[in-house]
């Protein structure tokens, strides 16, 4: 397995400045598009993250000026509604550095929802320890869990 990016390249964890909005709308296209081969093509827009993004804080994992992923958070339930890593940036421990420090700032135990299909996502999260919550629900179809950290 590869060295983790983040000890390889200098890698910051901050709050997103409004002029990275569109990049990060961009990126959130560009890996939902890829990762969630059972949505429909044009599932993820940009329109619809920039609209849940001004009820959240957006975090981005920025690297020699490139954003590499990014953490959309619900402050008032300590959701994680959006962890979203460039396809090329996969694997490298990006997630895990936007996760731990979400865990950082949150008053309380993350949550989060996904979709069933997404297996990957859902091993990444059990590894950092998340269980299912018991809620789940269907969306256009697809059934989703909702899962949290004890």
């Amino acid at each position: 397995m590869a060295k983790a990016i983040c000890n390889m390249l200098p890698v910051d964890i901050r709050r997103a400045r409004a002029d990275e909005m569109a990049a990060c709308a961009a990126l959130y296209v560009r890996a939902g598009d890829a990762a969630f081969t059972w949505r429909p093509k044009g599932w993820f827009t940009a329109a619809d993250f920039l609209r849940f993004s001004n009820a959240e804080e957006v975090y981005v994992a920025c690297s020699h000026g490139a954003i590499l992923g990014l953490l959309s958070f619900f402050r008032p339930s300590n959701f994680v509604h959006a962890l979203y890593i460039d396809p090329l940036a996969q694997g490298f421990g990006i997630g895990t550095a936007l996760l731990k420090a979400a865990e950082k700032f949150a008053s309380g135990p993350l949550s989060l929802k996904t979709d069933e299909p997404n297996i990957r996502a859902r091993r990444f999260y059990e590894r950092h320890g998340f269980v299912t919550a018991g809620d789940t629900g269907v969306d256009q179809g697809v059934k989703w869990l909702r899962l949290k950290r004890p």
